[in-house]
């Protein structure tokens, strides 16, 4: 049955995987959870003998571990990739618009219920969501999942500054677990005019901004006012191309227009250079990889090894079902081994991209990603994998699909077949 804990309460499992730097993997490890923190973490001999009088949850074959960060995903899109697929970037996109254009709010309010119950069954418990519809936020509140939801702004106007600063100052959920943040979509979907207010009012007001950045390569011929197919777009928003970017990449447009800042998360991140790689880091810009959603919509393989060589912040996001099979992070993580191995990308980086790594991109890896004294008590545990080949991180990518226990802020969320949204 799912329960709330008791104010402190230990959990135990065959092995612990911290996802810190000191110690990584505990054989018998526990975990002490004290009024939604983490109060101790160390093997389960050592913990007993502290808390004798306390009862213990033995977790049979299984693994411990941080919940998992999806750090981007669009909760209110349901299952439209069989139906808008295309050969191009440009064509896909344009598919989803008018795709969208048929769907209600009753779709959408059926495909977030949906969607976060796979997050909470799957070990997601912090994600990066985009609000399009205002549906998402009351039911991520309800689910009992810590989320920083981005709030979309399309908008290729001229930028009047009172109506653009609306988007930040209009009533939002803010919880205990829940905050906002907003996601101008893209650097061809958002103005120059309306962008520069956006920075201006949301560095005023301290809010987290997100956007789809450097996508493809219809983005980048349009930033040279090359053909690019997304004239299509702008011509069936009957919005004025004059207002398209201009630039050699976009991040350097973004800088030039004084967008890029610390903290801004790019989503995406396929199409850079060398030179966006130090613009990114020298403005303290985190990046989230969604290399499912990439390879689904013909874009290209992001180039991870670059941002971690240079000390980039990255995470891990599933996308939406738009352009992703599923929101299950394993499977992402799964795909983003495959892609990348080869450029020297082991399991435990790409364990530790959906875990601290999301955190750091998200600006939360001082409360979740990882397991230690003092951070808020995110936890998931999985079933030990039946072939143990002397890399557990290795062996949890090849054969994890989804949880035995997911924990959020010290509460059971799911426990094995009882999934209660709380």
């Amino acid at each position: 049955m799912v329960a709330s804990f008791q104010p402190l309460m230990i959990i135990t499992s065959s092995k612990l995987l911290t996802c810190t730097p000191r110690i990584d993997i505990i054989d018998q490890g526990a975990i002490v959870i004290n009024q939604g923190s983490i109060h101790a973490v160390g093997q389960l001999r050592d913990l007993k003998r502290r808390y004798s009088d306390r009862e213990v949850i033995h977790l049979q074959n299984a693994v411990l571990m941080p919940g998992l960060v999806n750090a981007h995903t669009h909760l209110e899109l349901p299952a439209l990739l069989g139906t808008i697929r295309s050969k191009t970037f440009s064509d896909w996109v344009l598919n989803l618009v008018r795709a969208k254009k048929k769907l209600t709010d009753g779709n959408y309010s059926s495909a977030a219920r949906k969607n976060i119950i796979t997050l909470v069954q799957t070990g997601t418990t912090t994600v990066g969501e985009i609000c399009t519809h205002g549906i998402s936020p009351a039911m991520l509140a309800q689910s009992g999942l810590r989320a920083v939801v981005f709030y979309e702004k399309i908008d290729m106007g001229p930028g009047d500054s009172r109506r653009s600063a609306r988007i930040l100052s209009s009533p939002r959920i803010n919880t205990a677990l829940v905050h906002y943040g907003v996601s101008p979509h893209s650097p061809y979907t958002v103005s120059e005019a309306v962008l520069r207010v956006m920075r201006k009012e949301a560095q005023k007001k301290a809010i987290p901004l997100t956007m789809h950045i450097a996508e493809s390569i219809d983005e980048m011929r349009l930033l040279h006012r090359r053909k690019s197919g997304l004239e299509k777009l702008y011509q069936f928003a009957r919005w004025d191309l004059d207002r398209a970017p201009t630039g050699s990449s976009s991040f350097e447009y973004l800088d030039k227009i004084g967008f890029l800042c610390p903290g801004l998360l790019a989503v995406h991140a396929v199409q850079v250079r060398d030179k966006d790689i130090v613009l990114i880091k020298k403005r303290k810009v985190s990046i989230v990889h969604c290399p499912r959603s990439n390879k689904e919509t013909g874009v290209g393989r992001m180039p991870l090894k670059m941002f971690l060589d240079a000390g980039i912040a990255v995470g891990l996001g599933t996308d939406s079902l738009a352009s992703s099979p599923s929101l299950n992070m394993w499977d992402e993580m799964r795909y983003a081994y495959r892609i990348h191995r080869r450029d020297g990308i082991t399991p435990k980086n790409i364990i530790l991209l959906g875990t601290s790594g999301g955190a750091r991109a998200l600006g939360m890896d001082e409360k979740v990603g990882s397991l230690a004294p003092g951070m808020k008590a995110d936890v998931i545990a999985v079933a030990l994998p039946s072939k143990n080949t002397g890399d557990l991180y290795s062996d949890l990518i090849r054969e994890t699909k989804s949880c035995i226990m997911t924990i959020v802020n010290g509460r059971i969320l799911y426990q094995e077949n009882a999934l209660r949204l709380v």
